[in-house]
């Protein structure tokens, strides 16, 4: 071929039959292939990766810093005297793994335009049916003076039903005041409950956290006890350490109504002799509380025009993927959703009397930074951790900022917590690496992980419960489209895999599998804790986002985990040599028959693990911190 005539054809579809003689860019595929002149994105996107990240973080920091009339955005969007609402935007959240997934597109496109300035291609063909993609690559393209092609490729069947399809069919203006409406309706039987208990409290430490993940045997007793907090309740109660928690209410089985909530919280504010006091976010619910917050989504959504078309101008070529997060952030769910959650917490914070210490769990969700700006400007100053119970993942891009923005200014800063909990060594040094202050760094052990002080390897080795054959526990995803992808994986591997291997499949207590839909594969279903179905296990099968990964890994087992080219490498074990990434159903078969399943080695330095939580109850008694 010519260089005149060199081609690259971008290869966004599942299916395999790739033309010859011409280069190709497999966009959604780690797989890696013999043959010259086939090249995979998500790999060229690892091979770059610091950069990446880093070209991403800053990109939204600027986004920010872009002038309006001599104001930046921060500003133009000031919706309180100390408090941008850009805070709480999806551009900000960067949520990568569900509710901004196309960010991982945009992270390609930023390789990519590297990858096409150092590569000599005169015309470029797009098999994909993202629209999006085809938009941004387009724009790219014509600044690059390539010639552009887009083969439109099928759509993917919508599994969604009829009722959802309808409603994210509507415009946002619409489907805003119907979220909330939902909002109001399910959650209003909370209304007031625990409020009077909140604002006599004489507790001076309070926590954020989710009525989800509760243990039921004891919630049914009246006696709280959360999967996410773990040892820390039972050290709070025998120290009679008095406490606050304001709970955030998730829908599950467990707590299917606002009202089973309702009575839920009540039996916790009345078991005798306790020191807690509960009361729910939603309990502060009001129709004024309502209205301001129609009147905060009135006032961003005025100034959306200005600021999308900002947006788009200062993201070039990627604004076409930008776009829907503009237009959520700026009008849609996202916004009063955000908004809602914001003057929930301002009137909970002002009605709590001074509190010395707070502790929230900490994912870098939109609305947590408007929790923050609401405790501090109630005066609740000093000493606010948030607590991230699970690993740090270098693809999570919500953890991480551009270094800026932990510069203070004078006002509109991004609201930070006084400490971030770091639950190992790790953790602390993926932080440190990232340019967070250290000294905002507190140590505190990992909740989440202590039960792996209680499954040595002895007992593994030794449990009467084990059973003969090899098992392989598959751990499955909070998100259907990824344990789909999981055990579709699995079923495709089954005929190539030793026969004798016994399948225990563990789902996500928020994506629930149906044992039918796995036609072929026998199989069971169990909803042990990871804990118990470890001492059972030999080989762990993970999805690739799951924390649950790391419990095997620290528990000794041999994680296999699935890379899905779509994404990211979005693991907690992400860089971990012990672990088998796989991306096709061949080299699935080919780990699980290959596994050594007798070489267990606990790894237990990636956690603090102290079960006396001492780093717990220094945090609690030092006026410090």
């Amino acid at each position: 071929m010519k260089a005149k005539d060199k081609k690259l054809i971008i290869w966004d579809v599942d299916d395999k039959s790739m033309p010859d003689s011409v280069d190709i860019l497999l966009w959604r595929q780690y797989n890696t292939y013999e043959t010259n002149g086939i090249y995979s994105a998500p790999q060229v996107v690892e091979n770059n990766a610091d950069q990446l990240r880093s070209q991403y973080l800053t990109l939204i920091f600027e986004l920010g810093e872009t002038k309006i009339n001599g104001k930046s955005i921060i500003e133009i969007l000031k919706i309180r005297k100390n408090f941008s609402y850009w805070w709480m935007t999806l551009f900000v959240e960067k949520c990568n793994f569900s509710k901004s997934p196309q960010i991982n597109i945009i992270i390609k496109m930023i390789a990519l335009e590297q990858w096409l300035q150092e590569n000599n291609y005169q015309k470029i063909q797009l098999v994909t049916a993202d629209r999006g993609l085809a938009m941004s690559i387009s724009l790219l393209t014509k600044e690059l003076s390539i010639g552009f092609e887009w083969k439109k490729s099928l759509d993917g069947k919508n599994s969604s039903n009829l009722i959802k399809r309808i409603y994210h069919s509507l415009p946002n203006i619409i489907q805003s005041p119907i979220w909330l409406l939902r909002y109001t309706l399910l959650n209003w039987p909370l209304k007031g409950v625990g409020v009077k208990e909140w604002r006599e409290t004489t507790a001076t430490t309070t926590f954020v956290s989710y009525l989800f993940n509760l243990v039921p045997e004891s919630a049914k007793n009246g006696r709280y006890e959360s999967r996410y907090w773990t040892k820390l309740i039972d050290v709070l109660g025998d120290h009679k350490h008095s406490t606050n928690w304001l709970h955030i209410y998730v829908k599950d089985d467990f707590l299917p109504s606002g009202k089973t909530a309702r009575t839920l919280i009540q039996k916790f504010n009345n078991r005798e002799n306790s020191k807690q006091t509960h009361v729910a976010l939603a309990s502060f619910l009001s129709l004024s509380l309502i209205l301001q917050t129609l009147k905060d989504w009135h006032k961003v959504l005025k100034l959306k025009k200005t600021v999308c078309k900002q947006v788009q101008l200062k993201s070039d070529y990627l604004w076409p993927l930008f776009e829907k997060d503009c237009q959520d952030s700026m009008s849609g769910v996202a916004a009063i959703s955000n908004l809602l959650y914001f003057n929930l917490f301002e009137k909970a914070m002002s009605e709590l009397p001074a509190q010395n210490k707070g502790c929230y769990l900490k994912e870098n969700q939109g609305w947590e930074f408007g929790f923050v700006n609401s405790w501090k400007e109630a005066g609740h100053f000093h000493n606010l951790m948030g607590m991230q119970h699970t690993p740090a993942k270098f693809w999570d891009l919500r953890s991480y900022f551009d270094k800026r923005c932990y510069v203070e200014k004078q006002n509109n800063n991004l609201p930070l917590p006084n400490y971030i909990g770091i639950n190992g060594s790790k953790m602390k040094s993926m932080y440190i690496d990232s340019g967070y202050p250290q000294d905002k760094l507190l140590e505190v052990e990992a909740l989440r992980y202590l039960h792996l002080n209680d499954s040595p390897v002895s007992l593994v080795k030794n449990n009467k419960n084990r059973p003969q054959k090899r098992t392989l526990l598959v751990v499955g995803d909070y998100l259907q489209e990824n344990t789909s992808k999981q055990l579709a994986l699995l079923t495709t591997a089954f005929e190539d895999i030793d026969q004798t291997v016994r399948y225990i499949i563990k789902p996500h207590p928020a994506c629930p599998i149906d044992i039918q839909d796995l036609p072929g594969l026998n199989c069971e279903i169990s909803m042990q804790s990871i804990s118990e179905l470890l001492l059972m296990s030999d080989i762990v099968y993970s999805s690739s986002v799951t924390s649950a990964a790391v419990d095997a890994y620290c528990a000794g087992r041999p994680v296999i985990t699935i890379l899905d080219g779509k994404s990211l490498n979005l693991s907690p074990l992400r860089g971990s040599d012990s672990v088998q990434f796989i991306s096709s159903a061949k080299e699935l078969a080919i780990a699980i028959n290959g596994a050594k399943v007798d070489e267990l080695e606990q790894k237990k330095d990636c956690f603090y693990l102290d079960v006396e939580l001492p780093r717990w109850k220094k945090w609690l008694t030092d006026e410090k911190h």
